[in-house]
């Protein structure tokens, strides 16, 4: 599950700074924040190499507007969201909020300058879910194939990340089945109570 991590924020690497990122078209949100995010990382190199736990604050002011985080969380909950709590559910929507910030902060701070190509997909305006591939090239040649899956909202038309697929694995249905199986055996509240002191071990 490292890579997905890892190939969720070498993509994440526009011409204006995330605030502004037109959310209408997916491919203009991957390529939009993926260069704020990591001209953010360069600006403030000097900032994270005396405090790298700053790397938590860039990932919740570029990346996190644009990952549909409480989507997410509810796919990982699956059939046990019907068994929570109103409170259950914002409680754990939050934990695994905190946790994708904090698991992303460690694997984006060994950033090194990956090559990146994004294969845009055209085929959109009639869809509400799509994938966006894209390869990867590391320092020795090796290339790795990624796909980000995208939701758009209903309502407000904006297109955000929800998952993450890097060589055929997604983020999404292993954090289902590892967390799922977890709820089902020890319950939502010890599930979140888990996700909080992870959180907690940047």
């Amino acid at each position: 599950m490292r890579i997905a991590l890892f190939m969720f924020f070498s993509l994440l690497t526009s011409f204006v700074y995330a605030d502004a990122v037109v959310g209408n078209n997916p491919n203009e949100v991957i390529h939009s924040v993926s260069s704020n995010t990591f001209a953010r990382i360069n600006a403030e190199k000097n900032k994270l190499e005396t405090q790298p736990g700053y790397i938590k604050v860039i990932i919740e002011e570029e990346l996190i507007p644009y990952f549909d985080y409480k989507y997410a969380a509810y796919k990982v909950m699956g059939a046990h969201l019907k068994k929570t709590t109103k409170e259950q559910r914002n409680d754990f929507v939050s934990a695994f909020r905190d946790y994708l910030v904090n698991a992303y902060g460690h694997i984006l701070y060994e950033y090194d300058q990956q090559e990146i190509e994004i294969l845009d997909n055209s085929h959109f305006k009639d869809k509400r879910i799509i994938s966006i591939p894209v390869r990867i090239r590391d320092k020795n040649g090796q290339v790795t194939q990624i796909a980000f899956k995208l939701r758009k909202n209903k309502k407000t038309g904006e297109w955000k990340v929800f998952d993450v697929i890097a060589e055929g694995i997604s983020m999404l249905n292993t954090k289902q089945s590892e967390f799922g199986d977890l709820i089902h055996k020890k319950g939502i509240d010890h599930v979140i109570a888990l996700l909080e002191k992870k959180n907690n071990e940047f």
